[in-house]
C-alpha cells in the first residue's frame, strides 16, 4: 500500500495544503514548525482517528480555519486506488472510503479500516512501528508491551513463560526451607528446637524429694472445694430472687392498684366486644342523613318556584329547522359572492400570464396553436431517456479514459519492480556454491541433519553425565559407611552441607554443557534417583565431615562404561558426517580419551562449543535459503503481476473506444426526434424540458379562464333563488320580515335570535322538571334509610338492656374502662411471671410483700457479695488444685527424659528429609538456568534474528547480535568484537537508537500480513554522527527496494535530506514552509 497524497483541509497550523507522495520514498524537509510533525500526525488521524478533547496537543484542531480533517489518496494492489476521507464533525469522525464501488462513499467502522487496508494492525502498534518519531523511538517499553513483546519473548518457545515460573517456583521452596539468617523456616525451627530439647534435660531436678508433701496439699485442697461448690447453688439462687424482686417490685404494686380498680366496675354484661366501635359508625350515620333530608327538602321547594315562572312560544319553535337550513344557505351565499369577486380576478391575471407564457415560447405561439398542440408524459419521459443516456455515455467515457490513464501509470511501476525483482533472484541464486560448508543443499535436508547431529550430541552427553553420576553415587556410599555417626547437631551440618554440595556438582555441570530442558529434566529425574545427598559425599569428605576415603569402582565396569560413552560419541560423529563437508575438527570433542578415560569437564565443554558455532551457522545458511526462496517468488509474483496488469490495460483501451462510438450515436438520435417533435433541433435535453413545461403551464392558464366564465354564470342563479327563500321564512316575525327584502342576512340572524331565546326557555322548564323528580326520589330514599337506622338502634338498646340512648353510651363507657384495667392487669401479670415456676413466684410473692424498695435494695447488695466472693474462691483452689496434680504427675512418671530424647531423635529425622529435598531442589534450579540460557542462544525468534542483521548493517559490523533475556523484560547486544554482552540501557544515545530503529523495523517486517505498509520517520537521525547517518540512510533505501514499502521521511536537517537522497536517489523531496 502507498499513500499518492494528501489534502490536508484543516489540522494544527496547516490548512488547504495538498502534498503530493506519489513516489517509493520521499523526502519531506523544512524549518522548524513548518508543519512536518503535524503531517504525521494528520497521517495517523486519517488511518486510526481524531484524539479526543482530553488530548488537544494530539487532536490538533485546526489554527488557520478550515474544516477539521482532510482525505488521503492511497494505491494497494489488491484494492486499485481509493480516496480516504475523515472529517472531525461527520459521522462522528467515522472514515469515509471511496472507489471500492465507483465514487460512492462507504462509511466504516474503524475494526473494518483496519481490516481492510492496515492487516489488522492497531493504531498503538502502527504508530510505534510505523509513524514514529524521535520520543518512540526512545520509548523500548512500547515495543514490550502484550501486543508487540509476543514477537520478541515467549515466542521460540511454546512452554517459556511456564519455565520462568517454574523456575521461580523452586527458588521459593528452597528459601522456604532455609536461610542463614531465618528464624521461622523449617530448618532453622528445628535447629532452634534442638537448642531447647538440651536445655531442658540439663535443667531437669531429682523427682523424689516432693512426692508426699505434694500428695498432703492436693487432699487438702480438694476437700476445701468440695465445700465451696455446695455453698454455690444456693447463693446464687438467694442472689437472683433479691434482683429479681427489685426490678418487678414497681410493676406489683400497679397490679395491686388494677386489682382494685376493676373490682370497683360492674360487669360489661351482654355488650359484644365491638359496641362501641358501631356505635360510633352509627350516630355518625344518622347525623349524615338528616342532613342529607334537609337539603333535599330545601331544593324541592326552590325547584317548583322557579317553574312556575317559565313558558314558551312554540310556533317560532317550529321554524328552526327551516332556519337552520337557510342560515347555511346564507353563509354559502355570502361567500359566493366573494367568490365571484375572486373569480373575476383571478381570471384577469390567468389572461395575463397566458400571454407572457405563449411569447417566451416563441413568437409564433398563440392560444388556438397551443389548443392544437399535444406533448404528454411519454414525450418527457422520452427526453429524461435521452438525458441520462447522454450523461451516462459521457461519464463512461471519462471513467474509460481516467482508468486507462492509471493502468499505464501502474505498468510503468510493474514493469520496473519486475525488473529488480529479477535482478534480486538472480543474486541471491548466485550465493552459496562451493564456499558451502554443508552436505545438505535443502532447508528440509539441512534441519533434518542437524536435528539427528543434535540428538546424537545430546545422549553422548547424558551417559557421561549418567555414567559419573553412577561411579560418583558409589563412592559416596562406601564413603558414607565408614564415616562417623557424630553428634545430633553435627550430623545436621553434615546434612546441610552435603546439600550445598550437590547444588554446586549440578551448577557446575551446567555451566560446563548446554543441554535443552527435556534432557535436563530427564537427567535431574535419574540423578535424584541414586541419590542426591550422596553427590555430595565427596565434597564433604574434602572439607572433614567425614573420615576415611572413598573405594573406587571396579576396573570393569569403568571400562564397560567408557565404551558406551564412546559407543555414543562415535554416533556424534557419524552424524556430523552427514552434515558437514569437512567434519574431522568440529569432531575431536566426541573422540574417546586415551587408556579407557571418560571425559572430562574440558572436553564437555569443547563439545558444547562445537554445537554452539554449528547451531549459528546451520541457522545463518537456513535464513540464506528462505530469502533465496522467497526472493524467486517475488520475482515470479512480480512478473504476473505486469501480465495481469497489460492485460487489464488492453481491456479497458478497448471500453474507451466503445464508450466514445456509444456517444457520438446518442447524440445524432437525439437530434432527429427533436425535429420530428417539432422543437427547435439545437436544444439540450435541458432545454426541451423546459420549452415543454412553459407550453404545459400556458394550456392550464387557458383552461383555468374556462373554468371561471362557467362559474361566474352558475352564481348569479343561485343568489337569486336564495332572497325569494328568505321572504318566505320570516314571515312569523315582524321585525325579521322588514329586514327580508334589503338584507336577507341580517333579517335571518334576527328570527334565530327569537327562535334561540324561546328555545332556551323551554329547555329551563324540562331541565326543572326532571330536577324536581329526581330530588322527590331522592328525599323518599333518605326517610326509608333514617326508619331503619331507628330500628337497629333500638334493637341494640334491648339487646343491652338500656332504656334510652344515654342509658346505652353509659353501658359502653363502663365497659369500655373495664377492657383496658383487664388488658393492662393481664400484660402485667405476664411479665411478672416470665420464666418463673411456681415456687419461684411464691419466693418472689413472699418478698415483696416482708419487704419495702430499700430493705430489697440491701438484700440484693449483700446476697451479690456473699457470691461473688464464693467464685472467687473456688477459681483459687481449682488453680491450686491443677498446679499440684501436674507436679505430682511429674512426680510419678517413671522416666521424664525419655520424652525429650523421643523428640530429639524426630527432629533429627526431618532435618535429614529436608536436607535431601533442598539438594534436590538446589540441582533442578541449576539445570533449569542453564536450560534458559540455552534457549536465549539458540532459540530465539526469527524477529530477532532480522533485528540483528539490521542492527549489524547500522552499526557497521560493531553488535552482531540482538537478544531479549528470558524472563526479563529488556534488550542486550552481543558485540562482534570480543563477544561481550551489552544492555542496550548502557549504550550511548546514538547507539540505543540505532538498536531500537532496527528493532522496530524488524518488527515491522513481522506484523504486516498481505502488503506492506508505508512508514513515516520524523527526523530519527538527530544523534547520529555521519557513519550512523549513512549506513541508516543505505539500510532504509535497500528495505525500501526489497520490502517494496513505501519511505516519507520528516526532517528540518539539510545534511540529512542530503544524505538520504544520494544512497535513494529514486526519492522525491519536497520541500514544507519557507527557509
Amino acid at each position: 500500500m502507498k499513500i499518492r497524497s494528501a489534502t490536508i483541509d484543516g489540522f494544527g497550523r496547516l490548512s488547504g495544503v495538498a502534498l503530493d507522495f506519489d513516489a517509493d520514498a520521499v523526502i519531506l524537509e523544512g524549518p522548524n514548525e513548518a508543519g512536518k510533525s503535524t503531517v504525521l500526525g494528520f497521517v495517523r488521524a486519517m488511518l486510526y482517528g481524531f484524539a479526543t478533547r482530553a488530548n488537544m496537543p494530539e487532536r490538533q484542531e485546526p489554527v488557520y480555519g478550515g474544516r477539521h480533517g482532510g482525505r488521503l489518496t492511497i494505491v494497494s494492489e489488491r484494492l486499485g486506488e481509493l480516496v480516504l476521507e475523515r472529517y472531525a464533525n461527520v459521522a462522528g469522525g467515522k472514515p469515509v472510503l471511496r472507489g471500492r464501488r465507483g465514487d460512492a462513499p462507504e462509511t466504516l467502522e474503524q475494526r473494518e479500516l483496519e481490516r481492510l487496508l492496515l492487516g489488522g494492525l492497531t493504531g498503538k502498534a502502527y504508530r510505534q512501528l510505523f509513524a514514529v518519531g524521535l520520543s518512540e523511538l526512545r520509548d523500548l517499553g512500547a515495543v514490550q508491551g502484550e501486543e508487540l513483546g509476543r514477537f520478541l519473548y515467549h515466542a521460540g518457545m511454546a512452554d517459556g513463560r511456564r519455565l520462568a515460573e517454574a523456575e521461580k517456583s523452586i527458588r521459593d521452596a528452597m528459601d522456604k526451607l532455609y536461610k542463614p539468617r531465618g528464624s521461622a523456616l523449617p530448618v532453622n525451627t528445628r535447629l532452634a528446637e534442638l537448642e531447647r530439647i538440651e536445655r531442658e534435660l540439663r535443667a531437669l531436678p531429682d523427682p523424689i524429694g516432693r512426692y508426699n508433701e505434694t500428695t498432703a496439699a492436693l487432699e487438702q485442697t480438694e476437700a476445701e472445694l468440695s465445700e465451696v461448690e455446695a455453698r454455690l447453688p444456693e447463693l446464687a439462687r438467694s442472689r437472683d430472687d433479691a434482683a429479681r424482686a427489685l426490678k418487678l417490685r414497681e410493676k406489683w404494686l400497679r397490679l395491686r392498684e388494677l386489682d382494685a380498680r376493676r373490682a370497683a366496675l360492674p360487669d360489661p354484661g351482654r355488650l359484644p366486644a365491638d359496641a362501641g366501635t358501631k356505635w360510633r359508625m352509627w350516630t355518625a350515620e344518622r347525623d349524615r342523613l338528616e342532613r342529607e333530608r334537609l337539603r333535599l327538602d330545601a331544593a324541592l321547594r326552590e325547584a317548583r318556584s322557579e317553574r312556575e315562572r317559565l313558558t314558551a312560544r312554540e310556533d317560532l319553535l317550529a321554524l328552526e329547522p327551516g332556519l337552520e337550513r337557510m342560515l347555511q344557505s346564507a353563509e354559502a351565499m355570502r361567500a359566493l359572492e366573494r367568490s365571484c369577486a375572486e373569480w373575476r380576478a383571478e381570471r384577469r391575471h390567468e389572461e395575463e400570464r397566458l400571454d407572457a407564457l405563449l411569447a417566451s415560447a416563441g413568437p409564433d405561439w398563440t392560444a388556438e396553436r397551443l389548443r392544437g398542440f399535444a406533448a404528454g408524459v411519454a414525450e418527457r419521459d422520452r427526453i429524461r431517456a435521452f438525458r441520462a443516456a447522454l450523461g451516462e455515455a459521457e461519464r463512461e467515457a471519462a471513467r474509460c479514459a481516467e482508468a486507462e490513464r492509471q493502468i499505464a501509470g501502474q505498468e510503468r511501476e510493474a514493469l520496473a519492480e519486475s525488473a529488480a525483482a529479477e535482478a534480486a533472484a538472480a543474486a541471491e541464486s548466485g550465493a552459496g556454491g562451493e564456499d558451502d560448508p554443508f552436505v545438505p543443499r535443502t532447508a528440509e535436508a539441512l534441519t533434518g541433519a542437524w536435528e539427528r547431529f543434535e540428538d546424537a550430541c545430546r545422549a553422548w552427553e547424558m551417559e557421561v553425565m549418567r555414567v559419573q553420576g553412577e561411579l560418583s553415587a558409589r563412592s559416596s556410599r562406601a564413603a558414607g559407611r565408614r564415616a562417623d555417626a557424630g553428634g545430633a547437631v553435627g550430623g545436621v551440618a553434615a546434612a546441610l552441607v552435603s546439600a550445598l554440595g550437590a547444588a554446586g556438582f549440578a551448577a557446575a555441570y551446567a555451566g560446563a554443557h548446554a543441554v535443552g530442558l527435556d534432557g535436563a529434566l530427564a537427567w535431574a529425574t535419574g540423578a535424584v534417583g541414586a541419590g542426591l545427598a550422596a553427590l555430595a559425599a565427596p565434597a564433604l569428605a574434602r572439607r572433614g565431615f567425614g573420615r576415611g576415603r572413598a573405594d573406587g569402582p571396579q576396573a570393569g565396569e569403568a571400562l564397560a562404561a567408557a565404551r558406551r560413552v564412546a559407543a555414543y560419541g562415535q554416533r556424534a560423529t557419524e552424524a556430523l558426517g552427514a552434515l558437514l563437508r569437512r567434519p574431522q575438527e568440529a569432531a575431536e570433542p566426541f573422540a574417546p580419551p586415551a587408556h579407557g578415560a571418560l571425559p572430562g569437564e574440558a572436553q564437555l565443554a569443547a563439545a558444547a562449543a562445537v554445537r554452539g558455532r554449528l547451531q549459528r551457522a546451520v541457522q545463518a545458511r537456513l535464513d540464506a535459503l528462505r530469502e533465496r526462496g522467497l526472493a524467486a517468488e517475488r520475482a515470479l509474483e512480480r512478473a504476473r503481476r505486469l501480465e495481469r496488469i497489460r492485460a487489464l490495460r488492453a481491456e479497458r483501451r478497448a471500453a474507451l473506444d466503445a464508450a466514445a462510438a456509444r456517444l457520438e450515436a446518442l447524440r445524432a438520435e437525439w437530434q432527429s426526434w427533436l425535429e420530428a417533435l417539432g422543437l427547435p433541433g439545437g436544444l439540450s435535453p435541458e432545454a426541451a424540458l423546459e420549452t415543454l413545461d412553459r407550453l404545459e403551464m400556458a394550456a392550464g392558464h387557458l383552461a383555468a379562464i374556462a373554468r371561471l366564465d362557467a362559474r361566474l354564470t352558475e352564481a348569479a342563479a343561485r343568489l337569486r333563488e336564495h332572497r325569494a327563500a328568505v321572504r318566505e321564512l320570516c314571515a312569523a316575525e315582524e321585525a325579521a320580515a322588514r329586514l327580508a327584502d334589503d338584507d336577507p342576512s341580517a333579517a335571518l340572524e334576527r328570527l334565530r335570535a327569537a327562535i334561540r331565546r324561546e328555545a332556551e326557555t323551554a329547555a329551563a322548564a324540562a331541565a326543572l322538571d326532571a330536577r324536581m323528580k329526581e330530588l322527590e326520589r331522592e328525599l323518599r330514599e333518605t326517610d326509608a334509610l333514617l326508619a331503619g337506622h331507628a330500628e337497629t338502634a333500638r334493637a341494640w338498646f334491648a339487646a343491652a338492656g338500656a332504656e334510652d340512648e344515654p342509658a346505652y353510651e353509659r353501658l359502653l363507657a363502663e365497659a369500655r374502662e373495664a377492657r383496658e384495667l383487664d388488658e393492662e392487669r393481664i400484660r402485667i401479670g405476664v411479665e411478672l411471671a416470665a420464666g418463673l415456676t411456681d415456687e419461684d413466684r411464691a419466693r418472689m410473692e413472699a418478698l415483696l410483700e416482708r419487704h419495702d424498695e430499700a430493705a430489697l435494695r440491701n438484700l440484693a447488695e449483700r446476697t451479690e457479695e456473699a457470691y461473688r466472693a464464693a467464685e472467687d474462691e473456688r477459681a483459687r483452689l481449682l488453680e491450686q488444685r491443677g498446679r499440684l496434680s501436674e507436679t505430682l504427675a511429674r512426680l510419678l512418671a517413671e522416666d521424664v527424659r525419655r520424652p525429650l530424647l523421643d523428640e530429639r531423635e524426630a527432629i533429627l529425622a526431618r532435618l535429614a528429609d529436608d536436607a535431601e529435598r533442598f539438594a534436590e531442589l538446589a540441582v533442578t534450579l541449576a539445570l533449569i538456568r542453564r536450560t534458559r540460557e540455552t534457549f536465549e542462544r539458540e532459540r530465539q525468534p526469527a524477529v530477532l534474528r532480522r533485528a540483528s542483521a539490521y542492527a549489524a548493517a547500522l552499526t557497521n559490523g560493531r553488535y552482531r547480535r540482538i537478544a531479549a533475556p528470558f524472563g526479563r523484560s529488556t534488550i542486550e547486544l552481543e558485540s562482534a568484537e570480543d563477544g561481550r554482552v551489552v544492555d542496550a540501557a548502557f549504550l550511548s544515545r546514538g547507539a540505543a537508537e540505532q538498536i531500537y530503529l532496527a528493532i522496530r523495523l524488524a518488527l515491522a517486517d513481522e506484523v504486516e500480513t498481505d502488503e506492506p505498509l508505508p512508514m513515516l520517520l520524523d527526523d530519527l537521525f538527530v544523534n547520529f554522527d555521519d557513519a550512523r547517518l549513512d549506513a541508516a540512510a543505505g539500510l532504509l533505501g535497500r528495505i525500501v527496494r526489497e520490502r517494496r514499502r513505501q519511505l516519507i521521511f520528516l526532517t528540518c536537517h539539510d545534511h540529512t535530506a542530503e544524505r538520504l537522497a544520494q544512497r535513494m536517489p529514486f526519492a522525491k523531496r519536497i520541500r514544507l514552509g519557507s527557509p
